[in-house]
C-alpha cells in the first residue's frame, strides 16, 4: 500500500519552536506527514532538533518555549527514552509492568492477563519477578520498551533507545522493534545515530539539519542523498554502504539502483569488486613502551554481602599518555571497574596503584547529574575558583567542543551528544592528569564522535591518560591505543587496538565484519581509503 493511500497519524504544518531566551529557532518550518503504520527514522547531526521534535509529539514531554505552526498527533503515544533509569520507577519487573495499568484503573485480572501476554511477546517470563536493580542495561531497556507497549499506544516514539546498549543487546532490541512493527502494525517514530542496523528496517527517513527538514523519503534514496553530498553526517551511513561505494568509486564500476544498506547485500557486491582491487598493505604494529601510571591487581568486588561478585580478579595496566578502552557486555562490570580505578569504591580484595600526585577526573554515565545551573556557560563557570580558571578558558573550551552557540541553553535542553561534550568540558577545566570516562560518546552522531576522538588523541599527545569504557567498537578501534575485554568479572584479553579487533569475530568493527574473508585487514574507515584499483600505483 502506498503512503498517500493511508491517513496520516502525525501531521506537521509550518511547525516552529524556540527555546526560552534564545533568538534562533530550534525547529524551523517543519511540514511533513507520517502515515499510520509507518516506521519513521528521524535522523540528523547532534543538536539538529531530533529530541525536541520527538518530545513535541508527546504532550506530557513538550519542552517549554514558543510554538508556531501546528503539529497534530492522532492517537495515544508511548515514549521510550535513551536512559531507562530515567523512566523506570518501580523496584521489580512485575511492578513496573503493572504500574501504568493500575493508574488506568484496570481490574487485577485484566492487568495480570496483559502482563502475561506482554512478557511472553518479549521473552521476559524468566525474569518477571527480578528486582530492577539486578537487570543489565539491555534488560532494563527491554523492560522500558515493554512497560511502554503494555499501555497499548497507537504511536511508539523512541529517542536513541540503543545508545547505552552493547552490540549484542542492540541487535536484540532492534529485532524486537522489527517484530513490533511487523506483527502489530503500530506506528514507530525513532531517532537514532546508529544507521548500521536501522536504515534497512525503516520505511522512511526524516533528516533534520539545523532544525530544518533537509530530506524526507525512502531509506535507499536517503543513502544516495548522503553519498552524493559532502556532509559530515555522511559518516553515519552503514559501513556496508560506505564500503561498497568506496570500491565502486575506485574501480569505476558503479551499479544501478539504490545503495546497499545491509551486510549480506554489501558482501555480495564486494565479492564482485574485490578482485579488481589491490588490498591495503598491512602496517606493522609500532608499539611504543610507556611508563605505567595506574595498575589494578586481582580486583574482587561485590556491592553487598550475599550478592554475586561483579569483579572476580580483574587486573589492568594503564600506560601514561595513552588511550585505553575497556569493552564488554551490559552488566559485565565495566562501570564498577572504572569506579574502583577512581577510588570511589574500594575492592573487597586486590589493589589499585596510582602514581602519586596525579589528579583524576571521573565522568560517569549519569552526566546530567553534573549540572545544576540554568545556563551552560554559568554551569561551566561554577568551579572556576576551585579549578583556577576564568571566563576566557570557558569560552575556549566551549569553542573546542562546538558548544559556543549554546551558552544560554539550559543543560537539560541539550541533545545527548551536546551534554556529553559539556560534561567532558567541565571535567577538563579542572585539569586532571587521568581521565576515566564511562560511555563518553553515547548520544553522539558520527561527526561528533570523530571530533571527540580527535580531542582525546590531542589530550593524549599533551600527556593526558584516558581510560574509557564503551560499547562503541568502531570508536574504540579508531581512538584507542589499547583495548581490553572484560568478561565474567575478569579482563580476558588486552592487546593493541588493531590486532585486538582483527582477532575477534563478534566484538569487532562494522568494517571488519562486512569485509571479513573478502578484503584483508580492514578495521576502520581509514583502511578503506588505502584500497587501490588493481594495477594502480601511488
Amino acid at each position: 500500500m502506498k503512503d498517500q493511500q493511508v491517513s496520516p497519524i502525525i501531521r506537521a504544518d509550518g511547525f516552529c519552536f524556540t527555546y526560552p531566551g534564545e533568538k534562533n529557532e530550534a525547529l524551523k518550518e517543519l511540514s511533513f506527514e507520517v502515515p499510520a503504520g509507518a516506521f519513521l527514522l528521524v535522523a540528523g547531526p547532534g543538536g539538529s532538533g531530533k529530541t525536541t521534535l520527538l518530545r513535541a509529539l508527546k504532550e506530557e514531554l513538550k519542552p517549554a518555549g514558543i510554538y508556531q505552526g501546528s503539529v497534530e498527533v492522532d492517537g495515544e503515544t508511548g515514549f521510550v527514552m535513551q536512559d531507562p533509569s530515567n523512566q523506570i520507577v518501580m523496584d521489580r519487573v512485575w511492578h513496573e509492568l503493572a504500574f501504568g495499568l493500575e493508574n488506568l484503573g484496570l481490574a487485577p485480572a485484566a492487568i495480570e492477563r496483559r502482563i502475561a501476554e506482554t512478557a511472553h511477546f518479549f521473552g521476559i517470563e524468566h525474569w518477571i519477578d527480578r528486582p530492577v536493580n539486578e537487570l543489565s542495561g539491555g534488560e532494563m531497556q527491554i523492560l522500558n520498551l515493554a512497560s511502554t507497549l503494555i499501555m497499548n499506544p497507537d504511536i511508539l516514539i523512541l529517542d536513541e533507545p540503543t545508545a547505552r546498549l552493547d552490540p549484542v543487546s542492540v541487535a536484540h532490541f532492534l529485532d524486537l522493534l522489527d517484530r513490533i512493527h511487523r506483527e502489530t502494525g503500530r506506528t514507530l517514530v525513532m531517532s537514532e545515530h546508529r544507521m548500521t542496523d536501522v536504515l534497512s528496517m525503516v520505511d522512511r527517513v526524516l533528516f533534520l539539519d539545523g532544525g530544518r527538514i533537509a530530506f524526507n523519503g525512502k531509506p535507499g534514496s536517503f543513502a544516495g542523498y548522503l553519498l552524493d553530498r559532502d556532509l559530515p553526517f555522511r559518516a553515519a551511513l552503514p559501513a556496508a554502504t560506505k564500503a561498497v561505494r568506496r570500491l565502486e568509486e575506485e574501480t569505476g564500476q558503479s551499479a544501478a539502483g539504490p545503495p546497499s544498506l545491509d551486510v549480506p547485500a554489501a558482501r555480495r557486491r564486494l565479492r564482485q569488486l574485490a578482485p579488481l582491487t589491490n588490498p591495503p598493505e598491512a602496517v606493522p604494529e609500532a608499539r611504543q613502551s610507556r611508563e605505567v601510571i595506574l595498575e589494578a591487581k586481582e580486583l574482587f568486588f561485590r556491592y553487598q554481602a550475599g550478592l554475586p561478585e561483579v569483579l572476580k580478579g580483574a587486573s589492568l595496566v594503564i600506560e601514561e599518555a595513552s588511550i585505553h578502552a575497556v569493552i564488554g557486555g551490559n552488566g559485565s562490570g565495566k562501570s564498577t571497574l572504572l569506579h574502583l580505578l577512581s577510588g570511589l569504591l574500594d575492592p573487597v580484595s586486590g589493589k589499585v596503584k596510582k602514581r602519586s600526585g596525579i589528579r583524576t577526573g571521573l565522568l560517569t554515565q549519569h552526566t546530567q547529574a553534573l549540572f545544576s545551573a540554568d545556563a551552560l556557560f554559568e554551569e561551566l563557570m561554577e568551579l572556576s575558583e576551585l579549578g583556577g580558571y576564568g571566563r576566557e578558558e570557558v569560552l575556549g573550551i566551549m569553542e573546542r567542543f562546538g558548544l559556543e552557540g549554546l551558552a544560554d541553553r539550559h543543560p537539560y535542553d541539550l541533545s545527548g551528544g551536546e551534554i556529553q561534550k559539556a560534561a567532558l568540558a567541565k571535567l577538563l577545566l579542572l585539569s586532571p592528569d587521568l581521565l576515566l570516562l564511562d560511555e563518553p560518546v553515547k548520544g553522539m552522531d558520527s561527526a561528533s564522535k570523530e571530533q571527540f576522538s580527535d580531542c582525546l588523541r590531542t589530550l593524549a599527545s599533551e600527556g593526558k591518560t584516558v581510560v574509557l569504557v564503551t560499547h562503541d567498537l568502531n570508536f574504540s578501534a579508531e581512538t584507542a591505543d589499547t583495548c581490553s575485554l572484560l568478561f565474567d568479572g575478569r579482563i580476558v584479553a588486552t592487546e593493541a587496538a588493531r590486532p585486538f579487533f582483527r582477532g575477534n569475530t563478534f566484538y569487532t568493527t562494522d568494517y571488519a565484519r562486512v569485509t571479513e574473508g573478502i578484503i584483508p585487514d580492514i578495521i576502520t574507515a581509514a583502511d578503506l581509503q588505502k584500497i587501490r584499483k588493481a594495477g594502480h600505483e601511488d
